[in-house]
C-alpha cells in the first residue's frame, strides 16, 4: 500500500482527525453526551448560550440574587465571567449541531489538526506523524478535555498555532505566517490569558533573533492586522460586560466576589457581603478557594508545594513521554528540542505563582512539549547500547504512555477524594451521578403543560456547594425549566409574583445521602 501522502501535512492531519472523529462519535453513541457538573462547565455553557442567542451579553435578571451561583456575574449584565474563546467553539456547535458538546469535538479535531500541522513544520514526516497520533490515541473520553465543557484544546490549538506560524517563517517570510501567529495569539488570549501570554513571549524571545534576522514588514503588517481586528473585538466584548474595553470581566468577577487572590503570593482580600450567601462556600475567606490557598501554608515551603502541585498537573498526561526526554539525554545537543526545553522551564515556573491549578492551565505549552518529545524520538529511535536496540522499544513507550495515563486521574479519584475529605476542602464525597439527574429532572419538568420554576433550597448554605443545581441558560425568562435559590416565604413572594404563570416546585435533599426530592411550593406551609 502506498502511504507516500502521509508525507505531506494536510492530508496527514485530515486524516488523522477524520478518524479520532469517527471513533468518539461511535463511543458518543453508546455513551450519551456528557452532562455538566462543574461550576465552570455551567458558566462556558451560559457564555455559550449567549453567543447563541446572537449576544455579547445578556440584561441583568430583576432578581438577580436568585440566580447568582459562582463564576457567573448577575450584574451590570448576566454573562460568564471566563474568556470567550471556549464558548465562542461552544456556542458553534449549539447552533450546527444542536448541542453545545459538539463544539467540545470540534475543538478536540482543531488542536489535533493544529498540532499535526506544526509537527510537519518542524520534525520530519515520520516523527511529526508518530506524535500527532500519541496525541490521538491520549484523547480518550477519559481525558476530561474531550469529555467536559472546562475547555482545554482551545488553547493547545492557540499554542500550536504560534509554534507553527514561527516553522512557516523560518521557512518562507509570507504574510501567512503572520496571519496564523496572530490567529494562534488571539485563541490563546480568548481561552487562558495569563497563560497564552506566557507562552507567546516565551516563543517570541526564544526565536528572537532569528525572526529578526529574517524580518520582513509584510509579515509583520499581516500579523498586526489581524491582532488589530481581534483586540477590537475583545475591546467590544469587554465593554459590552464590563463598561471599559480594557477591563476584563474575569477581572471583575474577581474583585466583585473572590477572597482569595489569583497568586499565591499575594494576600487574602476582605470578604464582601453576598447577595447570595452560599457563594461564601465556593468564594468566601472560609470557601473552597481559600481552602485550597491555606492549603500551601506559609513560609519558605509555601513556593516548594506550588512548584511541586505545578509539576503534577503539568505531567498529567505528557508526563511520562517528557521524563523520557529527560531521562535518556540523546537529543540535549539539538538546538530545538534544548529551546523547548527552556520555554518549558520558565512556563512552570511562571504557572507556579498561581494559586490554583488544574491540568488544562498548561494547555497553551502542550505544542512545545509534542515538539520536545517528537526531537527527542528521532535521535532515540536508532540508539543502541552493547549492540542492543534500546532506542525502539524507549520510544514506543514514550509515545504510548500518554494513552495509559491518561485513566488515571479516574483511578487515583477514591485517593484524592479522601484526601480533600481529611483536608477539609470538601465534606462529603461528590456525587458523580447529580448531573445526569438533573438533566432527567429538566427533561421531566419540561414535558409538563406548564412551564415551571424550581426553587432550590439545601439542608444548609454550605451543603455540598461543589454540586451546584441553580445555573440557567442566557434567556432565563423564557426557559421551559428555571432554578432559583430559596431565600424564604417573605423574599421567595418577588420570585413568585414575577412568574405567576409557572408552576412552582420545591426541590429539597436528604442532607447525608444528597437525593433529591421534588414536591409543590406551599407558602402556606413554608410559613410554618
Amino acid at each position: 500500500m502506498n502511504l507516500s501522502w502521509l508525507k505531506k501535512p494536510l492530508p496527514a492531519a485530515l486524516t488523522l482527525v477524520l478518524l479520532w472523529t469517527i471513533c468518539r462519535l461511535a463511543i458518543l453513541v453508546h455513551t450519551g453526551i456528557p452532562q455538566p457538573g462543574l461550576h465552570d462547565e455551567f458558566s462556558y455553557l451560559l457564555g455559550a448560550d449567549t453567543f447563541a442567542h446572537g449576544r455579547l451579553a445578556n440584561p441583568p435578571p430583576v432578581l438577580g440574587k436568585f440566580f447568582e451561583s459562582p463564576h457567573i456575574l448577575v450584574r451590570p449584565v448576566y454573562v460568564s465571567k471566563y474568556p470567550p474563546g471556549q464558548a465562542l467553539f461552544l456556542a458553534l456547535g449549539q447552533r450546527v449541531f444542536g448541542s453545545p458538546f459538539y463544539g467540545v469535538l470540534i475543538g478536540n479535531a482543531l488542536m489535533l489538526f493544529t498540532l499535526c500541522l506544526m509537527l510537519y513544520a518542524w520534525v520530519t514526516p515520520r516523527w511529526a506523524l508518530a506524535v500527532s497520533v500519541m496525541f490521538a490515541l491520549a484523547f480518550t473520553p477519559a481525558m476530561y478535555w474531550t469529555n467536559s465543557y472546562w475547555g482545554g484544546s482551545v488553547a493547545t490549538s492557540g499554542g500550536a498555532l504560534v509554534l507553527l506560524a514561527i516553522g512557516i517563517y523560518r521557512r518562507r517570510q509570507t504574510p501567512l505566517a503572520g496571519v496564523v501567529f496572530a490567529l494562534g495569539a488571539l485563541l490563546l488570549f480568548w481561552t487562558r490569558p495569563f497563560e497564552g501570554g506566557v507562552f507567546t513571549i516565551l516563543m517570541l524571545l526564544i526565536f528572537a533573533r532569528e525572526l529578526w534576522r529574517m524580518l520582513r514588514p509584510g509579515v509583520l503588517v499581516a500579523a498586526c492586522s489581524v491582532l488589530a481586528i481581534g483586540g477590537a473585538w475583545t475591546g467590544i466584548y469587554n465593554k459590552a460586560i464590563t463598561g471599559s474595553p480594557l477591563h476584563l470581566p474575569y477581572l471583575l468577577h474577581d474583585h466583585m466576589y473572590n477572597t482569595t487572590p489569583v497568586f499565591w503570593f499575594l494576600p487574602m482580600r476582605t470578604e464582601p457581603v453576598y447577595d447570595q450567601p452560599r457563594l461564601a462556600g465556593q468564594h468566601g475567606n472560609n470557601g473552597r478557594e481559600a481552602i485550597e490557598y491555606k492549603e500551601l501554608g506559609q513560609g519558605p515551603l509555601r513556593p516548594w508545594r506550588a512548584f511541586t502541585a505545578t509539576l503534577w498537573y503539568m505531567g498529567l498526561t505528557l508526563g511520562v513521554a517528557v521524563l523520557f526526554t529527560l531521562l535518556v539525554p540523546v537529543a540535549w545537543r539539538d538546538p530545538l528540542y534544548r529551546k523547548m526545553a527552556i520555554v518549558a522551564g520558565f512556563f512552570i515556573l511562571a504557572m507556579s505563582a498561581e494559586t490554583f491549578q488544574s491540568q488544562h492551565y498548561f494547555a497553551p505549552v502542550w505544542a512545545g512539549l509534542g515538539l520536545m518529545i517528537a526531537v527527542w524520538a528521532e535521535h532515540a529511535w536508532n540508539l543502541r547500547i552493547r549492540n542492543w536496540r534500546v532506542g525502539r522499544p524507549l520510544v514506543v513507550l514514550a509515545l504510548l504512555s500518554p494513552a495509559l495515563i491518561t485513566p488515571l486521574p479516574h483511578l487515583l479519584r477514591p485517593l484524592t477524594t479522601a484526601h480533600a475529605l481529611a483536608a477539609g476542602t470538601i465534606k462529603a464525597p461528590p456525587d458523580l451521578h447529580w448531573p445526569r439527574r438533573r438533566k432527567a429532572l429538566i427533561d421531566e419538568l419540561s414535558h409538563l403543560d406548564r412551564d415551571q420554576l424550581v426553587i432550590v433550597r439545601y439542608p444548609w448554605l454550605r451543603w455540598r456547594v461543589e454540586e451546584e443545581w441553580v445555573y440557567n441558560g442566557a434567556d432565563i425568562d423564557h426557559q421551559r425549566v428555571i432554578f432559583a435559590h430559596d431565600f424564604g416565604p417573605d423574599e421567595n413572594r418577588a420570585l413568585l409574583d414575577h412568574y405567576p404563570d409557572r408552576s412552582v416546585v420545591l426541590l429539597t435533599f436528604d442532607p447525608d445521602t444528597g437525593q433529591e426530592k421534588i414536591e409543590p411550593y406551599s407558602t402556606a406551609a413554608d410559613a410554618q
